[in-house]
């Protein structure tokens, strides 16, 4: 990236893309598939005979994704308590945290916490609570709790407190 234009050079998109691969598959469990498909939708968003430099759908990509992000926290403000995030951050005790948009948060904090039906816990536990609550969430929804979960286990503020 230059500083004067704030835009990315040929080639570092592709290079950052793979320098992020790395780091995941190191920190975490990574399945290679999920950057041969960023990889792929970039190529076939990609129009050479009109002269578009290939960073440019990437950088398009990351400002809707963070403005979709941005806008839905903003939402999402206030929606959970500390003693929530507690039980979320302790469902992945992990910076970066392996999820997929089909997944939900629900079944992971029910996997973390061994509830295989519902019923089995009262009406009044704060995990059934919980669960039933992230049930109701949308696919971006459940992506703003990952983005918030992995900004505290970063070290920073959570952004939905």
């Amino acid at each position: 990236m230059t500083n004067a234009s704030n835009t990315f050079d040929s080639g570092s998109v592709y290079a950052l893309l793979n320098s992020a691969d790395e780091a995941i598959s190191y920190l975490s469990p990574h399945d290679e598939y999920v950057t041969d498909r960023v990889m792929n939708a970039l190529e076939n968003r990609m129009n050479d005979h009109q002269g578009i430099p290939r960073e440019v759908p990437m950088a398009q990509a990351g400002a809707r994704f963070f403005a979709l992000l941005d806008n839905a926290t903003a939402d999402m403000k206030g929606r959970f308590s500390p003693a929530d995030f507690t039980l979320l951050l302790n469902s992945e005790c992990s910076p970066i945290w392996n999820w997929e948009p089909s997944r939900s948060l629900a079944g992971q904090v029910a996997d973390d916490h061994g509830v295989d039906d519902l019923n089995d816990l009262d009406t009044d536990c704060p995990v059934r609570i919980l669960i039933e609550r992230l049930m109701t969430l949308s696919p971006l929804e459940n992506a703003v709790l990952v983005d918030a979960c992995e900004q505290v286990w970063r070290g920073h503020p959570n952004p939905l407190l």
